[in-house]
């Protein structure tokens, strides 16, 4: 939890962060665009304008985050299936399970007697970790992904994504939802597994 508590803490001061510098660029700028005649201060405005915070700076810095969070989420879900491995007496993770390494781990966390996190917490957490993945491996570009029709479906669904010529761009919300939907994917597993440890030793 103090990991969670830490990471929400950096993204209310990435995003500060943002807002202030975007702020300090406009009130230098708005300095020489007060002695500019009034008909010649829209044109400036439209040149000069730092949009490149939120167009650039803000997307990466965000990006950076969702990134984070991910290997976050994966190496807890990692974490967690070992010791509920132990705790269960069941082999550690076999080869013989199909999927990407989330998928998996959620199959032999299931195996160990584990109901929850249920299928909307694990759906939502694949989600994330699909615009992680064309974050990383796409450097950001729908076509460059495996599955670009099925990314193309998350952008329009989930808040604060977009893609301007094909390119994904994170607006302020999706960090704050993806760490919501992580929040509460890790608080259930961390409760289930407590759950499982109390009925096993109740058992003995």
């Amino acid at each position: 939890m103090e990991t969670l508590d830490g990471l929400e803490f950096y993204l209310k001061t990435l995003e500060k962060f943002i807002d202030d510098k975007e702020d300090q660029e406009v009130a230098n700028l708005k300095q020489h665009a007060d002695q500019l005649p009034t008909d010649k201060q829209g044109a400036f405005w439209a040149w000069h304008y730092p949009g490149h915070w939120n167009e650039i700076f803000a997307s990466q810095l965000r990006s950076s985050f969702v990134v984070t969070l991910i290997s976050l989420a994966e190496s807890q879900v990692g974490m967690v299936t070992e010791q509920v491995s132990q705790i269960a007496g069941i082999p550690k993770l076999p080869d013989s399970y199909s999927g990407g390494l989330l998928e998996r781990h959620r199959k032999h966390l299931k195996k160990a007697g584990l109901t929850r996190p249920d299928d909307t917490c694990w759906n939502s957490l694949y989600d994330v970790r699909s615009i992680r993945n064309c974050l990383v491996h796409a450097n950001s570009r729908i076509w460059d992904y495996k599955k670009p029709e099925q990314l193309r479906v998350l952008i329009n669904r989930l808040p604060g994504l977009s893609a301007p010529y094909d390119v994904v761009e994170l607006s302020s919300e999706f960090p704050v939802y993806s760490f919501k939907r992580v929040k509460d994917f890790l608080i259930d597993l961390y409760k289930e597994t407590s759950v499982l440890c109390q009925r096993i030793t109740s058992s003995v």
